[in-house]
């Protein structure tokens, strides 16, 4: 199967995703309890023009720390005046900085520690602190369209210090065929997710790839970075419905299966 930008990601999924109702998605399943929360929208809107083939490539990408954060809501109805280029965590500030009054740099910079958090900031606060407007998730299960999920990779670097992601839809619990993908006293779930990544969820055409795609994986030899939609896989314990681990994608092996006393976990919601 070969799914190009204009077949898939850009042409006629996204496309109509741009003015689809609330209750499909680019991918084709269906949401029918799906809430209307304001910066998921204006997050899908985005990647919905980024991802058209009228919009350039070059209009959409992940950014390297010595490139400004520039993120775009461009003209209606004209994909070129669009644009992104940002972070993981840039991105995600862009996006409540567009949709909420309240959501200004001093606000970050008193709540987060920066004007412009990373994925670590991100973490910290969501596990630590109490912050105006954000309450936190802490069961797998619980999560609905809009959360933010941030990792920290205990990295020590400055700037890939981890990923934070928008939910878009929990696709439910997955068993992977895989036995060593799946973990004694945890359920794992498919999770829909919005992000800005240099690296796409998954491997083309790879298990079930397919079921649970990424829209910057055109096919087998084509891929780019920048904002787009695709899956991750979060376990919760059985026993408390907790984060346990992570995988990047469907098809991630189990070394890369984090549990958080590597790579921590947070979650909450905007309220």
């Amino acid at each position: 199967m070969d799914l190009s930008r204009r077949s898939f990601s850009g042409g006629t999924a996204v496309a109509e995703e741009v003015a689809a109702p609330l209750g499909t998605t680019a991918f084709g399943e269906s949401h029918p309890h799906r809430a209307a929360t304001p910066h998921l929208l204006q997050a899908e809107q985005l990647v919905g023009y980024l991802s058209l083939p009228t919009c350039p490539l070059a209009n959409n990408t992940y950014k390297s720390p010595a490139q400004p954060n520039i993120v775009t809501w461009g003209s209606p109805g004209d994909a070129t005046t669009w644009f992104n280029q940002s972070q993981c965590a840039s991105f995600q500030t862009a996006v409540l900085k567009r949709t909420y009054p309240w959501a200004t740099s001093g606000f970050f910079s008193r709540h987060f520690g920066l004007a412009s958090p990373f994925a670590r900031d991100y973490r910290a606060a969501f596990e630590h602190s109490r912050i105006p407007h954000f309450r936190r998730v802490r069961r797998v299960a619980d999560l609905r369209p809009g959360d933010l999920i941030a990792i920290d990779y205990r990295n020590d670097q400055d700037t890939n210090t981890g990923h934070i992601v928008m939910v878009r839809s929990v696709r439910g619990t997955y068993v992977a065929p895989v036995a060593s993908l799946n973990f004694p006293g945890e359920t794992q779930y498919a999770v829909e997710v919005v992000d800005c990544t240099a690296e796409p969820h998954g491997v083309h055409g790879v298990g079930s790839y397919f079921a649970f795609p990424d829209s910057r994986i055109f096919n087998s030899t084509a891929r780019t970075g920048g904002a787009g939609f695709g899956h991750m896989m979060f376990y919760a314990s059985d026993r408390t419905g907790g984060f346990t681990r992570y995988r990047w994608s469907v098809n991630t092996s189990s070394g890369g299966a984090y549990p958080l006393a590597q790579r921590p976990v947070s979650a909450a919601r905007i309220v």
